[in-house]
């Protein structure tokens, strides 16, 4: 397998390497395929990513195996904190990662589709609260503050609002916070904040706010260095990815 990397060897390169190997040995199978090494954020968030005997698993873990199958080129997946994620793209360290929001800044940083569609998938994030509460985006007033993800775009607005409490918490430690009374709120995507409550069995303590603080898209960014040099093959995968998300959307049961 020949991988890839700013490093060690151009993606453009590798192909028409492949591509010279296959020619060459006149065989019926030909195995030299590209690699993508893609980073995503280290913690389990089922039903979208999570870890499993070291194996990258969950809904937007098949949606870029399948695109990049589609696309015949190969995909080695990283796991680390947010924000080490991000770094390590902007740097050349790893060529994409996932699930992004797009901001204005993220676009001037990332590459990322010019067109309608090439996301991973829609996304809401509302308020976790307390059974007994109830959320409103223009009456909430801050007691205890309310928690996200540190990096997150979610965590971001909070900030910007004056609503963010001084102390940061991941989503299942913030979820008790709010179970125990220590917290407004935690705002953390749907279908992650569901699983967890259930996980812990706090689902009769703690439930989603009506309203949302985020209705949004996920995507995957790539290097923007890399997106110039390969912008025909990062355009296929955005494309497979399209392919792949409706395919995937009954199997994980998505309206």
């Amino acid at each position: 397998m020949i991988t890839t990397g700013f490093s060690r060897i151009n993606l453009k390169h590798a192909l028409y390497l492949s591509a010279v190997i296959c020619t060459y040995f006149t065989s019926s199978h030909c195995y030299a395929r590209a690699t993508l090494k893609i980073c995503h954020e280290a913690s389990n968030y089922p039903p979208y990513i999570y870890q499993q005997e070291n194996q990258a698993k969950g809904l937007l873990a098949d949606i870029i195996k399948t695109a990049a199958g589609n696309a015949k080129v190969d995909v080695q997946f990283d796991a680390k904190p947010w924000n080490r994620c991000q770094k390590d793209v902007k740097a050349g360290n790893s060529h994409a990662l996932f699930a992004m929001i797009k901001t204005p800044q993220r676009d001037q940083e990332y590459a990322f589709p010019n067109y309608k569609g090439g996301h991973l998938w829609t996304a809401t994030y509302p308020v976790f609260i307390e059974q007994t509460s109830t959320f409103s985006l223009t009456d909430y007033l801050p007691n205890k503050g309310l928690g996200a993800p540190l990096g997150y775009v979610v965590w971001q607005e909070l900030n910007q609002r004056n609503w963010l409490s001084p102390f940061q918490y991941d989503p299942e430690l913030g979820l008790k916070m709010v179970a125990q009374g220590k917290l407004d709120g935690y705002v953390v995507e749907r279908l992650i904040g569901l699983h967890l409550i259930y996980e812990n069995q706090l689902s009769d303590v703690i439930k989603p706010s009506k309203e949302q603080l985020l209705d949004t898209v996920w995507y995957l960014p790539f290097n923007k260095h890399f997106y110039k040099q390969n912008p025909h093959l990062v355009q296929q995968i955005w494309q497979e990815i399209d392919r792949a998300r409706e395919q995937l959307k009954n199997k994980y049961n998505k309206p």
